[in-house]
């Protein structure tokens, strides 16, 4: 019994390892990525899920990422977690454009570029700058 819990033990570090490089995405995580995503309130807690879960981006749950990533950005608050996790991470600022330029996520970018536009906290004028252009790239 000890034996194959070491064995168990092994294959979840060897599946992480992979997981962790881009490989793969198991079906174990694919399923804890849907409620992770599930539960996102707030940047941090996107940040969190993305860095946890982003090689989990299958055809199966990317849908799901564009749409607690765009509920977030359609809320607009805490726009300065959103700023700084964006602005401090080349991946993450990576993954969200990517999925505002999902199909999924067309009519929410146009609200997005409204606030954006309309509505920048400051001290945030490059990033809502950014990000304007890329939801009117996104809407095209």
């Amino acid at each position: 019994m000890n034996i194959a819990r070491c064995l168990a033990v092994a294959l979840c570090i060897a599946a992480g390892a992979a997981a962790a490089q881009g490989k793969t995405c198991t079906p174990a995580e694919s399923q804890a990525t849907d409620k992770a995503l599930d539960r996102v309130v707030n940047w941090d807690l996107m940040y969190k899920t993305f860095k946890e879960f982003g090689h989990c981006q299958t055809v199966m749950n990317e849908d799901l990422f564009t749409d607690a990533l765009m509920r977030l950005a359609v809320e607009w608050k805490h726009v300065d977690q959103f700023a700084k996790h964006y602005q401090g991470d080349p991946q993450f600022k990576s993954f969200v454009v990517k999925h505002m330029k999902s199909l999924t996520a067309k009519e929410d970018v146009k609200s997005l570029y409204s606030r954006a536009k309309a509505s920048c906290p400051p001290k945030l004028d490059a990033f809502c700058a950014d990000l304007s252009e890329v939801a009117k790239e996104a809407s095209r």
